[in-house]
């Protein structure tokens, strides 16, 4: 009988080592797509910049004839960086699928924190590529005044929405990191300010005018400014598992 065990645990043992193998070069194509993809979504959209600043957009209460006047003078240039911004968002959808592999293979298989990071990134995606066709269909040919101010506001509407879904991604990552170490402490505190930051982006359908209010600099790129912060600096730090 002694013989026959040998035997019959080899094959065995021999099929977990595969499995342990596979699983291994898995996290490490993992961890090196979330470096790649999550340095690129903010390296491209931050091309952008140059091409047109995003901080010189139109103020809130401008006038739907200066928004539609606005998009003529810039059209090309405003074309531009939303390729750009685009490619970027897409990448991010890439990233986030890239950090859910790494929070579902590390947190127990119970926990709620890989589904709701994923429906978070899911749901900011979607709201920020709708928002971005607003935008497009306002650059697509020359807008009346009251259209252009509707496309112009439902743009930043959309991506002020955007919030929610951010706050929920970046909460349960922080939490994952802060609880099973998965990551870097320091993507944690990064992701939880930037959680809370993006909750704040609701007063912007309350607030008539100031930094908050839909079109202010909080609303249109102060705050988003700490999203892209967490993508690189998480991206940067993310390794394979030892």
């Amino acid at each position: 009988m002694e013989g026959i065990y040998p035997l019959v645990s080899e094959p065995a043992r021999e099929g977990k080592m595969t499995q342990g193998t596979r699983l291994e070069k898995h996290q490490d194509g993992s961890a090196s797509l979330a470096r790649w993809t999550g340095t690129l979504g903010v390296v491209v959209p931050a091309v952008a910049i140059p091409i047109y600043p995003i901080w010189l957009v139109p103020a809130t209460h401008t006038s739907g004839a200066d928004i539609a006047r606005w998009a003529a003078n810039h059209h090309d240039r405003l074309v531009a960086t939303q390729v750009l911004y685009t490619v970027g968002v897409g990448l991010w959808i890439v990233f986030g699928a890239a950090l859910w592999t790494r929070l579902r293979s590390q947190l127990p298989a119970e926990s709620p924190l890989p589904t709701g990071f994923s429906l978070g990134i899911i749901g900011m995606v979607t709201l920020i590529l709708s928002g971005f066709t607003a935008f497009d269909l306002l650059l697509y040919r020359p807008r009346g005044a009251e259209i252009s101010a509707l496309l112009y506001d439902l743009t930043l509407g959309l991506l002020a929405m955007s919030g929610i879904p951010t706050a929920v991604a970046l909460g349960c990552f922080a939490i994952a990191v802060y609880r099973y170490r998965v990551l870097r402490r320091s993507t944690a505190h990064i992701a939880a300010v930037a959680a809370a930051g993006h909750v704040l982006l609701m007063i912007a359908f309350i607030a008539p005018s100031g930094p908050l209010s839909l079109q202010g600099p909080l609303t249109v790129w102060a705050i988003p400014l700490l999203l892209f912060t967490w993508i690189g600096h998480t991206a940067r730090t993310v390794r394979p598992l030892p």
